[in-house]
């Protein structure tokens, strides 16, 4: 082996499983999660001068070769960091849920984990959360950074200085049929590294994340107290299953449309961050949808039995972080075109480790267990609205007015929108979309041939609304839409040709039937673009709503399944109610400008006497 390699190996791992060392102390412990006097104080990785780094989707810092080696050889270490230190990877994946246990100090007012779930604090507790784990991985980034033999041109410590962790953006289609789940994500459980003295084989840390619980008994439910490693739609049960990531990119895949449709609703038609932020449903309003539905989509379709489709498991799998960290851009790039809207007060349904159920809660509240300092002062909602006082912004959103923020979106997501803000190629969008190109994120000509929108500039956008009981099969499930015939087999649905999306509803293992306290939520799948492939196809002409509806009726079709690909008769779903509504939308006139929805109409008619179906006189 060459000699200058050999110092990787010990620390992080190789192909034969070499053990590594426990990470030591940063360089500058307090701004790296360091516990001074009672608590530690999560402030975000620092700013070097004064320039606010970006976190970057991983596949544009795959492009960076020096930030890329640098990001896995410390997630490779940092997961082997001993697990009885509080800052460890295990520990701090274990706040979402299992072992249930306090952390930092912080006690325990109901036995579950920290997150806060169906909760008007999910996104703004998750962004804390993040910034943690980021705290933690770029002080390790550092010291990675100072070990680099043959650094001659400071290469790797420039790169570490701006360090910040990747997002995975689902939402956005991938270039030249490639599969929405990265390749280093899902690819092999090893990785080479390209490094200055030559490549090296590691553990792949995007792969898996490999525990080293002595006692099990911290995970009392099978199988996740027999799996030695987070499992990603598990082959069994058993000690010796397998992920199956060649499924998992497949479903990932077959319901992709419907990520960046869900999103770009969610911009254009949710301007109160009530609705916008959870889960819960708010009665007699038709807006279904929300950040945490669409956010639980992902959950569900990633662990599908295994961790990411379970609360308590989910923050061990590594795609967690990205996933995540996904998830706070998407919230991120919201608050700022929607100012003027935050937390509101709120009754919390569930609940969580350090909030009991139907507490109140509004902006102020702690989102516990974080501090922001050493004395024990806890992060709010209020206190983390702003991404760059944590330390990073993203690129849609750094230095840009709305105007531009719209034009970076619309390159990003327009085309997957049920009608396309137009098939002009204009300077800015090609300008807005290069890098994006070079990271194999998007085509270089990425409006799709759509027809154009009607001459008078108006449409009618077509939802499928969810609503259910989110504890009515006491386990995570799955809700397919599909448009058109579908295979009986229900080990097929998440990849039938015609699956316009599949929804899902993550839970914790075991989530307790409670009828008379049962938190009902929902969900949306957007019908319009498949609606409009239907229409390409002469099968409907969508100009004609009696006709479209009168087509709904007879192919619109929703099925439930387990995770365990078991069907769930729908009658049989506590709660279920599946609806069509629809939206007349003035479609946007230019690249940096979005749709404008009006008033949301409920159609009973289509679904009415079937099972499940909402009905004339049912709730909205």
């Amino acid at each position: 082996m060459h000699p200058h390699l050999m110092f990787f190996v010990i620390a992080f791992g190789s192909v034969l499983g070499i053990s590594c060392a426990p990470v030591q102390d940063y360089q500058n412990p307090t701004r790296h999660l360091r516990r001074q006097a009672n608590s530690f104080a999560i402030t975000g990785a620092p700013v070097i001068n004064g320039s606010i780094p970006q976190r970057l989707e991983i596949r544009q810092l795959r492009n960076n070769n020096a930030q890329w080696n640098l990001y896995l050889l410390a997630l490779n270490r940092y997961q082997k960091m001993n697990q009885s230190d509080a800052r460890s990877y295990y520990q701090l994946s274990g706040i979402h849920g299992r072992p249930f246990t306090e952390w930092d100090g912080v006690p325990m007012v109901q036995d579950m984990g920290f997150c806060s779930h169906t909760s008007n604090l999910f996104a703004t507790w998750h962004r804390p959360y993040v910034v943690a784990f980021e705290q933690v991985l770029y002080g390790i980034v550092q010291e990675v950074a100072t070990s680099i033999q043959n650094d001659t041109k400071g290469e790797y410590r420039t790169a570490a200085s701006t360090f910040r962790h990747p997002y995975w953006d689902w939402a956005a289609p991938s270039a030249d049929g490639k599969p929405v789940l990265p390749a280093p994500v899902s690819g092999s459980a090893y990785i080479v590294l390209n490094l200055p003295n030559g490549s090296l084989t590691i553990d792949n840390p995007l792969y898996q994340y490999k525990f080293a619980v002595s006692d099990m008994s911290s995970f009392p439910d099978s199988p996740f107290n027999v799996w030695p490693q987070t499992m990603r739609y598990p082959s069994g049960q058993t000690a010796t299953a397998t992920s199956q990531n060649d499924l998992v990119s497949k479903q990932i895949d077959q319901s992709q449309n419907t990520y960046a449709q869900r999103f770009m609703n969610l911009l254009q038609a949710y301007p109160k961050f009530v609705n916008f932020s959870n889960s819960a449903w708010t009665p007699n309003s038709p807006g279904y949808d929300s950040l945490e539905s669409l956010h639980n989509q992902i959950h569900g379709l990633i662990g599908n039995g295994g961790h990411m489709a379970v609360i308590d498991y989910a923050g061990f799998d590594p795609i967690f972080w990205l996933h995540h960290t996904q998830v706070d851009r998407l919230l991120a790039i919201w608050q700022a075109l929607h100012p003027d809207s935050y937390v509101e007060a709120s009754t919390e349904p569930i609940g969580s480790a350090a909030i009991a159920q139907g507490a109140q809660t509004d902006v102020n509240t702690p989102l516990k267990p974080f501090h922001s300092d050493n004395a024990g002062t806890f992060w709010t909602s209020a206190g983390v609205a702003n991404v760059e006082k944590l330390g990073y912004s993203y690129p849609e959103i750094q230095g840009k007015s709305q105007s531009e923020i719209k034009a970076a979106v619309n390159a990003l997501y327009a085309t997957t929108s049920g009608v396309t803000i137009s098939r002009r190629q204009v300077q800015s969008t090609k300008n807005e979309l290069a890098p994006l190109v070079a990271a194999g994120l998007s085509n270089d000509v990425p409006f799709e041939p759509i027809p154009d929108p009607p001459a008078s500039g108006n449409y009618t956008e077509w939802l499928t609304n969810i609503r259910v009981a989110k504890d009515g099969l006491e386990q995570t499930f799955f809700i397919h839409i599909f448009l058109g015939d579908f295979n009986p087999d229900p080990k097929s649905w998440s990849f039938e040709p015609n699956l316009v999306g599949t929804h899902s509803i993550i839970t914790p293992y075991v989530m307790k039937r409670d009828p008379l306290q049962s938190t009902i939520v929902t969900g949306q799948i957007p019908l319009t673009r498949a609606l409009r492939a239907d229409e390409q196809k002469k099968l409907l002409n969508m100009t004609d709503e009696a006709k479209t509806k009168e087509y709904l009726t007879k192919n619109l079709h929703w099925r439930i399944t387990t995770m365990d690909d078991k069907d769930v008769p729908r009658e049989a779903v506590p709660d279920l109610k599946v609806s069509v509504i629809t939206a007349n939308v003035q479609a946007a006139k230019a690249d940096d400008e979005f749709p404008v929805w009006g008033e949301l109409k409920v159609h009973t008619d289509i679904t009415d006497g079937r099972p499940a179906g909402l009905g004339v006189g049912d709730d909205i």
